[in-house]
């Protein structure tokens, strides 16, 4: 399966853009979308799951277009999709829920209920597949979003923020639980934190201000800041105008002053050389890149 999006753009009511001119190419894999808030990743979301309607620019599944009427309900039929603020029926159990969006999905019951069944055991709720659903942790609801999603066995899984308020062991788990059943399908995650992309996705696209900013690997967009980041031992009294001519991703304090991580192509105080990592590379591209980064 590939999505081909050429120059997408959505512009909204009171001319606010919510993307501008945005061109991506998706293979089956794990696709992050990674940008600040407001940064268009919701509007794209919305414009593949055929929600909303782009202002210009095409998409194009698997060579059909998004434009008509039959490719819009062939994308209804293989999708996926877990909105960022995704509603349960608090008393149903999480059994009945997904026996319910079954129901919804016209699956017939002998089906229905051995898919329920895998689903519950492949998200890790079988021990509380009987309990209602509002007794759920945020991270039990998130996975029994997933499940739901899943019901129509999709080729394109759409998921948007599904880690934003976990605890660091259920962000984990989500991220495994995506890469598990990535196969033989697109999983498209759109989110803000960086760990997410960092070990879930097999390649990245950060999104700014409606713009994409770079598409490629992690590892690729990492090896992009190799000698662009820097670590200094900096005085409490200079750590503010430090911030000024830098751009600072970490200070941490020490007997000094701060341990400041920062980036510049060739700093003027005194500072040794960092190895760079996925989060270096993200700050790099949206503060401190010259250019637009794709090595597709």
């Amino acid at each position: 399966m590939e999505i081909k999006i050429e120059n997408l753009t959505k512009i909204y009511k009171g001319n606010v853009i919510g993307i501008k001119d945005v061109s991506l190419r998706i293979k089956n894999k794990v696709f992050g979308l990674l940008g600040p808030n407001g940064a268009g990743k919701t509007t794209l979301i919305k414009i593949l799951s055929t929600l909303i309607e782009p202002t210009s620019g095409s998409i194009f599944i698997n060579s059909k277009n998004l434009k008509d009427s039959s490719t819009k309900q062939y994308i209804k039929s293989i999708l996926g999709y877990l909105p960022e603020n995704f509603g349960l029926y608090p008393e149903l159990t999480g059994f009945e829920f997904l026996d319910y969006m079954g129901v919804l999905y016209k699956i017939n019951k002998n089906e229905r209920t051995k898919k329920v069944k895998e689903l519950i055991e492949i998200t890790g709720l079988t021990e509380v597949q009987k309990r209602k659903t509002k007794t759920y942790s945020k991270g039990m609801k998130q996975r029994l979003g997933i499940a739901q999603a899943l019901l129509n066995d999709p080729t394109l899984l759409i998921v948007d923020e599904p880690t934003s308020g976990l605890d660091p062991e259920e962000r984990i788990r989500f991220r495994n639980l995506l890469s598990e059943i990535s196969g033989g399908r697109i999983v498209i995650l759109s989110t803000h934190i960086v760990g997410d992309v960092e070990h879930a996705c097999n390649e990245i696209a950060i999104l700014k201000e409606g713009s994409v900013l770079a598409h490629t690997t992690p590892r690729k967009l990492v090896a992009n800041v190799k000698g662009k980041v820097w670590e200094a031992e900096v005085s409490v009294k200079a750590i503010s105008q430090m911030k000024k001519e830098y751009p600072v991703i970490s200070t941490i304090p020490s007997e000094k002053g701060y341990k400041v991580r920062f980036l510049a192509e060739k700093p003027t105080i005194e500072a040794e050389e960092a190895v760079p990592n996925l989060e270096d590379a993200y700050i790099y591209t949206l503060k401190g890149a010259k250019n637009k980064y794709n090595s597709f």
